[in-house]
């Protein structure tokens, strides 16, 4: 999240203490009056960071026992400060493991859809983003933009909206995604070759407008982005 003042300080800091882990599911928070003396900052504050955090479902007030963190299942996972905080944590790769799996629920029918509601004008901004890609091999952060762009190319191409819309929401963690696929493949040649191959081939079942092939070469890269990533050490 942006930092504009103590208040979005205060989120932030707390924020990432519970999606870390440091503040577990059921605990409670200090009170007011203790974060206030801890960080050198107003009640008000406080009051405000809790509200945000409650905003969230990080955190919810319970009477006679204060603010206590939220079961994990309660958290407001879409929201973009909860996202990047989970993305930036201590626990990054296991993150990134669920968000693969949610690749696979949805990468599929994104190029299912591409390949059955690509314009002309799609399947040329598609064809120009993997070459795009291609080129930026050997270089970390070109890859990481460009192999984003891509895949963002193939939503646009399935003309839903939502997809679009939710993969825009994913930017940063996607990116981070990206970044720990490029430090998996370090130095694995045929890793990164296969890699490309399958984005080619990908590229290739859209264009040629197979939704059949197409859903299951998203599908083919998806396993090959958990297994890059299941083998990559903390």
């Amino acid at each position: 999240m942006a930092i504009y003042n103590l208040t979005d300080q205060l989120i932030h800091e707390l924020g990432k203490q519970i999606i870390n882990g440091d503040i577990n599911p059921g605990d409670t928070l200090p009170k007011i009056e203790t974060l206030s003396e801890i960080h050198g900052v107003s009640r008000t504050v406080v009051r405000e960071a809790f509200k945000a955090l409650a905003t969230r479902r990080l955190v919810k007030s319970v009477p006679r026992l204060g603010t206590i963190v939220s079961p994990r299942s309660e958290w407001q996972w879409w929201d973009t400060d909860v996202l990047s905080w989970a993305s930036d944590s201590g626990n990054n790769r296991n993150f990134l493991l669920k968000l693969n799996e949610l690749g696979f629920a949805i990468e599929p029918v994104a190029a299912k859809l591409a390949a059955k509601n690509a314009t002309p004008a799609d399947i040329e901004k598609m064809t120009d983003c993997y070459y795009q890609l291609e080129k930026s091999l050997g270089d970390k952060d070109a890859w990481a933009q460009t192999d984003y762009e891509f895949h963002k190319s193939i939503y646009e191409a399935s003309n839903n909206e939502l997809l679009v819309n939710m993969l825009q929401m994913l930017y940063k963690v996607q990116l981070d995604y990206r970044y720990a696929t490029i430090a998996s493949m370090n130095n694995q040649q045929d890793t990164t070759e296969r890699y490309l191959r399958l984005h080619k081939e990908l590229q290739v079942a859209i264009c040629s407008r197979d939704e059949e092939s197409a859903q299951q070469k998203s599908y083919e890269l998806q396993e090959e982005l958990a297994n890059i990533l299941s083998s990559s050490k903390d």
